[in-house]
């Protein structure tokens, strides 16, 4: 660089030098605060990624398809069923806090609960079964950790 172009108006390479490391900085400490995703984020985001691994390890289209439309209905009763714990967990506070609450309150509540639980695991293995269809068991050893991702996400938005 010649002193004309300093005094044109150019910044010395210390000054740009020092810029630089100082977008740096300001952008590591940008990346390094990201954003915790909520249990219902997280589990969708799991889903797509999931989704994007059925369709990287099952070469035929047409059977990738099928998986992902089983696993998006998978994915759709594990919100419902969800759903449906939190009510339940909602009408057991509600009992609690009812002094006239009688034993068969209890009983009753507790009754379609495990009919609702009992109808998911049908549910659940029917639809699981007709997932394994669509797979060589290779490749459903391949999609293995993927799949436990996805319910790993649900199972902490269960917990919350």
């Amino acid at each position: 660089m010649t002193p004309n172009h300093r005094k044109a108006g150019f910044p010395s390479r210390r000054i740009v030098s020092a810029a630089m490391l100082a977008l740096a900085f300001a952008g590591a400490a940008g990346c390094s605060s990201k954003h915790e995703l909520t249990p219902e984020q997280q589990a969708q985001a799991d889903l797509a990624a999931y989704e994007t691994e059925i369709r990287r390890i099952i070469p035929d289209p047409a059977r990738a398809d099928q998986l992902v439309a089983l696993t998006n209905q998978f994915q759709q009763m594990t919100q419902e069923s969800i759903a449906n714990m939190n009510q339940y967990r909602a009408k057991v506070s509600a009992l609690n806090s009812d002094y006239q609450a009688t034993r068969d309150d209890y009983e009753a509540l507790f009754s379609r609960q495990d009919a609702a639980r009992e109808a998911f695991l049908q549910k659940a293995g029917a639809l699981r079964e007709r997932m394994v269809v669509f797979t060589s068991d290779s490749e459903w050893e391949q999609l293995k950790a993927a799949r436990l991702k996805t319910l790993e996400a649900d199972l902490q938005q269960l917990m919350d």
